[in-house]
Parts: structure tokens; sequence; C-alpha cells
């Protein structure tokens, strides 16, 4: 009886484990923790390697890829200070909620200056693409929705 329970329960812990596994697992893993330049090159060679970009298609990519990276150094000190200053604020004896809508203030508009950038780069992206790659592209966002876990 004792064995039968081990055995089950070792079952149903494997089980688990390669669900959770498999649901966890993206092509996109083998970079976590790897540096935003390799990340980006990653994410470039997919999308030109799924949607058969051409050379001129490809140029306009790395332009766009080049131009969020320079934003993204450009912002990194504001990045860094931002949790400085948060860290300061965990540490005083009391927590001032005026600081902390400052610091949120300012995050926002970081953030809506990005979406601004990133809208502009996703029109200037799809005018670049063929109808038939906007269709793959359009079919590849709606599979990757449908291979969801957990949903």
């Amino acid at each position: 009886m004792n064995k039968k329970r081990i055995l089950t329960a070792a079952v149903v812990f494997i089980t688990l484990a390669l669900i959770l596994a498999a649901c966890g697992h993206s092509r996109f893993a083998g970079y976590h923790g790897a540096s935003p330049e390799k990340r980006v090159e990653w994410v470039k060679k997919h999308i030109s390697d799924e949607l058969n970009l051409d050379a001129a298609q490809n140029e306009k990519l790395d332009a766009i890829a080049a131009d969020l990276m320079d934003r993204r150094k450009t912002m990194a000190p504001e990045r860094e200070k931002g949790r400085l200053e948060l860290a300061e604020l965990v540490r005083s004896e009391k927590l001032n909620r005026a600081d902390l809508e400052r610091l949120v203030d300012k995050k926002r508009a970081h953030i809506e200056e990005m979406i601004d950038v990133v809208m502009d780069h996703a029109v200037d992206f799809h005018q670049m693409l063929t109808p038939e790659q906007r269709t793959l592209l359009a079919e590849k966002i709606e599979k990757h929705e449908r291979g969801r876990c957990w949903k």
C-alpha cells in the first residue's frame, strides 16, 4: 500500500514537472540573461527568417532596431536613477505618497514617449511588408495567442 502511494506521488510529480517545463519553454528562453544586443539580434533574425524579408526590408528592420537600442541606451541612466530614488524612498522612515507619484509620473512620461516611438516604427514596419508577409504575420500572431499555456 505504501509503495503504491509513493509510486502515485512520483508519477504526479513528474507529470506536473513536465507540464510546467513545456509551458515555460520558448525559443527565446536560451537568451534569458543575455545582453540586450544579443536578444535584439536574435529577434531580428527570427523576424527575417519567419517573414522571408528581402535585403531592403532587412535594412529597414536594422534601422528600427538600431533606433530602439539607441533610445534604450540614452534612457538607461534615467532608469537607474529612478530605481535608486525608489530605494531611497523605501529606506526612509515614512513613505510619502507624493514622492511615489512623482516617480510614477516620470515613468509614465517615459512609457508614453516609448509607446509613440514604437507605434511609429510599427507603422513603418507594416508599410514595408508585402500583402503575403502581412497575412503570414497575422497568422503567426493568431497562432501565438492560441498556443499559450494556462488559458
